[in-house]
């Protein structure tokens, strides 16, 4: 299955929909921080998890899809910048494979405890070496696809080598 992952685009309008359109996925997911109310045209087409600065109570904090085996969440009630060993099992507590988390706004990918962490990074504001991405996941070859704003692919990981 192909999964659409994005994070933390701060208010930005048309960046999301413009991933969607280049890049859209089986399953289309929202790591929270979009600063976007709940019926927002910006986030149609996608689930969503509601981020540290989403004033819109009605996203949940975090998501299970058992049809992928993701686990989802903003990453702000789970510590994720020293480490991710609170994600991991959280993700674990789920039976999940993957744990998808934002909130850092730097785009990593990671096998802890046997869980596939995930972030792709900001789509507006991009920390750490990488420019402003989004990722795709390919839950099948269990691959991971970074593009830029430019809906470039500039990364390409292979989750089974981490």
């Amino acid at each position: 299955m192909r999964v659409l992952i994005v994070s933390d685009n701060h208010g930005e309008e048309g960046i999301v929909q413009g991933a969607l359109e280049h890049n859209g996925g089986d399953l289309n997911l929202h790591l929270g921080d979009s600063e976007f109310t709940y019926e927002s045209g910006e986030l149609q087409n996608f689930s969503t998890v509601r981020g540290n600065v989403d004033d819109d109570s009605r996203f949940p904090v975090e998501s299970h899809d058992e049809d992928t085996n993701i686990f989802l969440t903003h990453g702000h009630l789970y510590n994720i910048k020293p480490d991710r060993e609170v994600l991991s099992e959280r993700a674990l507590e789920f039976g999940a494979k993957y744990a998808l988390y934002g909130h850092s706004h730097v785009a990593l990918t990671e096998n802890i405890n046997g869980i596939y962490c995930i972030n792709p990074g900001s789509i507006s504001q991009p920390k750490g070496e990488w420019e402003a991405s989004y990722c795709v996941l390919d839950t099948e070859n269990d691959t991971v696809e970074f593009y830029n704003r430019e809906h470039e692919k500039f990364e390409e990981v292979n989750l089974l080598e981490l």
